[in-house]
């Protein structure tokens, strides 16, 4: 098992993380469940903001969280329940700065390469050859 790459509470090693965590929580948990597993991003949020007007987003959140340590092996520090119910935007931008570090390591942005175009590539149809 990995350990996670930031602590719960080390928010503010990626401050534009951390404030866009603090100012739409929801977006970027809609984000970061669009990263783990595919689900769309708009209908996370949305859901996530359904369930917060009752107090039980972090029914959604603990298991979008294990989905992320399943999918990167990486063992619970502390309880999900307890990060995801009390500690919600921390986990949330603890998740988001674990899918960057990921994706920066794991196969990240591959570089874009052009492909060089000579003459060689397209037969002389028709054309007479000197």
């Amino acid at each position: 098992m990995n350990p996670w790459s930031s602590g719960l509470f080390d928010c503010f090693s990626d401050f534009g993380t951390c404030f866009y965590g603090w100012c739409c929580t929801p977006c970027l948990y809609g984000e970061n469940a669009q990263q783990i597993d595919g689900s769309s991003c708009c209908g996370s949020c949305c859901i996530w903001v359904l369930l917060a007007d009752c107090g039980l987003c972090c029914l959604v959140h603990m298991g979008k969280r294990k989905a992320l340590r399943d999918k990167y092996s990486i063992q619970e520090d502390c309880n999900d329940c307890v990060a995801t119910t009390f500690c919600t935007s921390c986990a949330v931008c603890q998740e988001a700065r674990e899918l960057k570090f990921r994706s920066a390591t794991v196969g990240g942005p591959a570089p874009v390469m052009a492909q060089p175009m000579g003459g060689a590539m397209y037969p002389n149809i028709g054309q007479q050859q000197y």
